[in-house]
C-alpha cells in the first residue's frame, strides 16, 4: 500500500496496545483535541485522525510499537484516542479537499521517519503514562487541478487515467499521491473532465496514459493470443515526457482550471516488426521489445513477443525518433511461452 486509504484504515483500525494480562495492565495515556478547517474556522466534522508510531531509532523510544490507530472527529471536530502506550508518535488529520503536511512522502505516511525534520516536528506528539496529551490541528484547504482530456478532433476521452507528478527537492518528478487515490489515478467522466483536489503547494505535471488492454479469448477450442497490455503517456502541454511538458505551479488553496490534455490523433502512428535469429533467420517466440527516445535513451513504452511468428506491434506512437531495443529474447517450447519456463535458447540484447 503506497498511501493512506481511508476506507482501508476503517477496516484496519487498531489500538496501539499489545496483548496483555488483565492482572497486570500496562499504564497508558491518551490523546485528545480538535480539528479545525483553516479557511472557514469551522469544526472539521467527521474528519479522520491517524496516529503512527515514530521509529525507535529516530525518536530514541525503545517502546515504539510500529502500529497505528484511527478515530473520527465528532460534529464539533473533537477526537479522543484512548489507551495509547507511552512513546513518540506522529498525528495526522485528513479530510477530503484539504491537504496533508506530509504530501512530500507521496502519501506514504508509514515512512514519516524519512520525512524532513520540520515535517516530523510539526506532526510529532509524545504520550506519557496516565497523562492526557492535547493536540489541536488546523487543516489547510488543498489546491485543485481541473481540466479535461480530449482527442484533437474534439471527442472527449472518457474514463481516461490522469496522473500527477510533483517536482521534488532534487528536481525529479515522482508520481504524487493524494488522499483520493493510491496511484494518483483519477479517471475522466463521461465528458472527459477531471478534478484532482487536496493538493499541497508545489510544481506539478499532468499526464494521461493511453491504455490498450491485451486480447482475451475464452472460447472453447480457440487459443487465446495472450496479447499484453499496451500503454503510451501523453503530458499536458503537448509533450511525451516530463522535460517537454508544461508545468503547473500551485499556491496554497489555489485552483487551476482549464488544463486540457490533447491526444494528437494526427500524430499517432504504429510500429510493427519481427524478432529474428541473426544466425538462422528464424523468428524468436519470446522477447521484450522496448521503445526508447533516441536522444536521451529514456523508455517510452514496452511490448512483448509471445507468438511463434516472433511478431511485435506498437499500436500508437507519437511521431518522433526512437530506438528499438530487444531484451530477454529466447526460444521456448511451443505451448509454454512463459517467462517462467526454462528457454530452449537465449539471445543477447539488440537494438536498432
Amino acid at each position: 500500500m503506497k498511501v493512506l486509504r481511508i476506507l482501508t484504515l476503517l477496516i484496519l483500525v487498531s489500538r496501539l496496545l499489545p496483548a496483555q494480562s488483565s492482572a497486570h495492565p500496562l499504564a497508558t495515556g491518551s490523546i485528545t483535541g480538535h480539528v479545525v478547517l483553516g479557511d472557514s474556522h469551522l469544526p472539521a466534522r467527521m474528519a479522520y485522525v491517524v496516529l503512527f508510531s515514530a521509529g525507535a531509532a529516530d525518536a530514541g523510544d525503545k517502546k515504539s510499537t510500529g502500529g497505528f490507530a484511527l478515530v473520527q472527529t465528532g460534529l464539533d471536530g473533537a477526537f479522543v484516542i484512548p489507551n495509547v502506550l507511552p512513546g513518540s508518535y506522529y498525528l495526522i488529520a485528513t479530510k477530503r479537499g484539504y491537504s496533508v503536511l506530509a504530501t512530500d512522502l507521496n502519501g506514504d505516511f508509514r515512512n514519516l521517519d524519512k520525512a524532513p525534520q520540520d515535517v516530523k516536528d510539526a506532526l510529532a506528539v509524545a504520550v506519557a503514562a496516565n497523562r492526557v496529551s492535547t493536540v489541536n490541528i488546523v487543516l489547510s484547504r488543498g489546491a485543485v487541478i481541473a481540466g479535461s482530456v480530449r482527442f484533437d478532433d474534439g471527442e472527449p476521452a472518457t474514463e481516461a487515467k490522469v496522473s500527477l507528478l510533483r517536482k521534488d527537492k532534487s528536481g525529479k518528478w515522482p508520481e504524487s499521491s493524494t488522499q483520493e487515490g493510491a496511484d494518483s489515478g483519477n479517471s475522466t467522466d463521461d465528458e472527459g473532465n477531471f478534478r484532482i483536489a487536496s493538493l499541497s503547494p508545489g510544481e506539478y505535471l499532468l499526464r494521461t496514459t493511453l491504455v490498450l488492454s491485451g486480447a482475451q479469448v475464452r472460447i472453447p477450442g480457440m487459443d487465446s493470443p495472450n496479447d499484453p497490455d499496451y500503454h503510451w503517456d501523453i503530458y499536458f502541454g503537448d509533450g511525451i515526457r516530463p522535460r517537454d511538458a508544461k508545468t503547473i505551479q500551485l499556491k496554497e488553496g489555489e485552483q487551476s482550471n482549464g488544463n486540457t490534455i490533447e491526444i494528437p490523433l494526427a500524430r499517432l502512428h504504429s510500429i510493427s516488426g519481427t524478432v529474428l535469429s541473426e544466425e538462422t533467420g528464424a523468428p524468436i517466440n519470446q522477447a521484450d521489445v522496448e521503445l526508447h527516445n533516441a536522444d536521451d535513451d529514456s523508455t517510452c513504452t514496452v511490448t512483448a513477443v509471445t507468438r511463434a511468428t516472433g511478431q511485435f506491434h506498437f499500436p500508437y506512437v507519437v511521431e518522433g525518433e526512437y530506438t528499438l531495443k530487444v531484451r530477454k529474447a529466447a526460444d521456448v517450447a511451443p505451448g509454454s511461452r512463459s517467462h517462467d519456463e526454462k528457454p530452449l535458447r537465449t539471445y543477447a540484447e539488440a537494438s536498432q
